[in-house]
């Protein structure tokens, strides 16, 4: 085990190399500095993939494995080393010179992405995204020689174990009762504050919404960045991005959201982040907590109620608590995945998963996606789409090849409405618990019940262990209807 663990901190550390040097990229690289640190960023990935797929590793982890200390570490130690084992398999397959020209075509892709989305030029883009697509299927038939369904296979990156199979009913059955829903609908005639904010005054509301949810700021960072996301270079430095171009009340919801995924990552047990894989099998969890801290809390008035008059010169809004709550739930249909209320951003995803279920079909081409797009966008939300940056170049994912990644949105949505369930019945009465000003005894409860085990074990199998059920629509839509029917 002594072994293996000097073993893993060689690729840890290679992954901070690469993690930090995306930050850098993302927050304050200077523009003409983003060559050379994607090459860089390159050949840190390419040594990362070569320690974690040699024959080496191998030897140590099945060692392990087969090893009298094996029985000694925590179930949830067992299952990580058990999955880096398979890992390696999956990843061993993928010859070295072609896992270095995706991840720098991801790399470079990024970058078109971002010009094309500030460009709102669809066509800048699809090349590359014409490219990712390809390499992104020889990718994974590479890592399953024997697919049976290269979409089931993304999803299995993402959250191991789930498919097609098993989201599809779930999404339908949303679909069937939520859209009559959308459809009722009356559009709102809340008046949105016109405020500037400078980057510091943001970063002070940011500071003490994160600090009031249970998020340590001394081991955090903040930074900007056009797409928020949380990533993690170890326990003890967990970095958060937020845009500068929204409203204040998009930012809070942001910082909010950031915040579940930060403190997530901050709250692993250290017995599992001595492995470089310990965000496995997580990634619907972990949308689970980001959203349940953003909507199910943050939406909520009692939320605001203990700090409200604190926030409020900070916010710089000469509005009441109700009225401002009142624009945090409003509910109508919109462009922007990001922006989207809690209601209708379910079909942002489902939109978004249709499309990448049927690309990896081979049922639509990169030539169809514009138009395929928008009709879904009228068909779900009864919005027109103006322009490609509003449309399909909103999401940074594809540009990163990060396909099979949104369905965990909405699978983290399905989750929060049984975890709203359990915690009223574990803790008490949610609304009073927030109206007392005591959300970290909610994050206490979270860290020990689901952040602590990591990635161990999946949403599913969340689902049945804590709340002793299977997946199910039902919670979250009775909480849409009980609160959007009024």
């Amino acid at each position: 085990m002594k072994e293996l663990l000097e073993y893993l901190q060689k690729i840890a550390d290679l992954n901070y190399i690469s993690t930090l040097m995306h930050w850098e990229m993302d927050t304050i690289a200077p523009t003409k500095s983003i060559d050379y640190l994607i090459n860089v960023k390159t050949q840190v990935e390419v040594e990362s993939f070569k320690l974690s797929t040699s024959p080496e590793f191998k030897t140590l982890v099945d060692n392990v494995i087969n090893s009298n200390e094996f029985k000694d570490l925590t179930i949830e130690e067992q299952i990580y080393l058990k999955e880096l084992q398979e890992d390696y398999e999956r990843e061993a397959r993928i010859p070295k010179d072609f896992y270095e020209e995706y991840s720098s075509l991801c790399s470079k892709s990024n970058a078109i992405w971002l010009e094309a989305k500030q460009k709102k030029d669809y066509l800048i883009f699809k090349p590359y995204l014409e490219k990712i697509i390809n390499y992104t299927k020889k990718y994974y038939s590479y890592k399953y020689p024997n697919s049976q369904n290269l979409y089931d296979d993304m999803l299995n990156e993402y959250e191991r174990g789930l498919t097609s199979a098993i989201i599809d009913p779930l999404f339908t059955k949303l679909k069937k009762e939520l859209i009559p829903l959308i459809k009722k609908l009356k559009p709102t005639k809340i008046g949105v504050p016109q405020i500037s904010y400078t980057k510091e005054e943001l970063l002070d509301i940011a500071h003490l919404l994160l600090d009031y949810i249970g998020f340590d700021n001394e081991r955090g960072a903040l930074g900007i960045y056009p797409h928020g996301y949380t990533c993690k270079l170890n326990n003890n430095d967990v970095r958060i991005t937020f845009s500068n171009n929204k409203s204040i009340f998009d930012h809070v919801c942001t910082v909010i959201h950031e915040g579940g995924h930060g403190i997530f990552e901050q709250n692993i047990n250290d017995n599992l982040t001595k492995y470089p894989i310990y965000d496995i099998n997580k990634y619907a969890l972990h949308e689970s907590q980001s959203r349940f801290y953003e909507n199910i809390l943050g939406r909520n008035i009692n939320f605001w109620i203990p700090i409200y008059d604190k926030l409020k010169p900070k916010l710089k809004v000469d509005i009441s608590l109700e009225d401002f709550v009142s624009y945090l739930n409003k509910a109508e249909p919109s462009l922007i995945r990001t922006e989207a209320d809690e209601l209708t951003y379910c079909f942002h995803i489902i939109l978004r998963y249709e499309i990448e279920k049927d690309i990896f079909n081979n049922k639509i081409s990169v030539e169809d996606l514009p138009t395929i797009w928008n009709s879904k966008m009228k068909e779900y939300l009864g919005i027109e789409v103006p322009n490609d940056a509003e449309g399909l170049l909103q999401d940074v994912h594809w540009s990163q090849g990060s396909f099979g990644y949104f369905p965990s949105y909405l699978l983290g949505s399905i989750f929060d409405g049984m975890l709203l369930q359990n915690i009223n019945y574990a803790l008490g009465n949610v609304d009073n618990i927030l109206k007392e000003g005591r959300i970290k005894d909610i994050t206490k409860y979270l860290n020990q019940q689901i952040h602590n085990y990591g990635g161990a074990y999946n949403i599913k199998e969340v689902a049945e262990k804590l709340c002793h059920q299977e997946l199910s629509s039902e919670p979250l839509i009775n909480y849409f209807k009980n609160k959007y029917q009024k």
